[in-house]
């Protein structure tokens, strides 16, 4: 059969969502957190600037996500986020100019990306804006001979209505289990 995307789920019309636009299944059970899902915002047939909204910071702002095979100009456009271990001429091939600039942004992150990536996956539902609070520096290192710091921020997700989905912080909790349970599950 073939994939509809979800679109009940993702206009907001699946009964089981109480109206809330919520991601495709494929999406909300993606256990590596590979698949990123969005809604932008359309003006005049192109994408409303829209700082705040993720997906709009990951494609046009940051510019980490990439279309696939963009030469193609297929609709609708779906973005990803280049591996970075995938040889680097079959990468150019598929996404075209810019992906070895999009690397460099997502091997060494700024203070906002690292915030808006944590986001996918969080929620079920769409995030639609997002907000960061400021947190305390917690790593000061190198990647790649480039300086890089990691602050405790706390990122929030927002959905269409603009109540919070989520709410993260960057550094996550470090957890030692009892020396009694070392190899128990």
């Amino acid at each position: 059969e073939k994939c509809v995307g979800c679109y009940p789920r993702v206009e907001g019309s699946d009964p089981l969502t109480e109206g809330v636009p919520m991601e495709p299944r494929c999406m909300a059970t993606c256990v590596g957190k590979i698949r990123l899902q969005g809604l932008v915002r359309i003006e005049d047939g192109d994408w409303a600037e829209d700082a705040s909204n993720p997906l709009y910071f990951l494609v046009r702002k940051e510019r980490v996500a990439l279309p696939l095979y963009p030469q193609f100009g297929t609709e609708p456009n779906i973005y990803y986020i280049p591996p970075r271990w995938v040889p680097r001429p079959y990468l150019r091939q598929m996404f075209g100019p810019g992906v070895d600039e999009a690397i460099d942004r997502y091997t060494n992150p700024s203070r906002e990306l690292q915030a808006v990536l944590q986001l996918f996956r969080a929620s079920q539902k769409i995030i639609f804006r997002y907000e960061i609070e400021e947190g305390e520096k917690v790593m000061d290192t190198e990647i790649n001979g480039r300086p890089f710091q990691m602050h405790n921020d706390t990122v929030i997700g927002f959905d269409r209505e603009g109540n919070e989905a989520v709410r993260l912080s960057l550094q996550e909790p470090f957890h030692v289990r009892p020396e009694q349970y070392q190899n128990s599950i």
